[in-house]
């Protein structure tokens, strides 16, 4: 899954606490990080709703680094919480 950022300044930093949270995480440009998820579900439904946890924490954590796919995240974990 693709995560942009728009201060690429944290990049790295986002990329360091997703991997620290066990999200297979690859730093692919400046603003730019791919999170490897599983392909099979359920795993995959686990790691969106995973994902976008660990970067709603993110955005408390660091409130101007804000990150352009969360809309995408978003409706992810709605779509899995609805489905709970």
């Amino acid at each position: 899954m693709d995560i942009r950022i728009a201060e690429p300044i944290y990049t790295d930093r986002l990329a360091s606490f997703l991997e620290s949270l066990g999200q297979p995480a690859i730093t692919c440009g400046p603003g730019h990080i791919d999170v490897i998820l599983p392909e099979t579900e359920p795993d995959r439904a686990v790691a969106e709703s995973e994902l976008a946890i660990y970067l709603r924490v993110w955005g408390v954590l660091y409130p101007d680094a804000e990150i352009e796919s969360a809309g995408e995240l978003e409706a992810i974990a709605a779509r899995h919480s609805a489905a709970a």
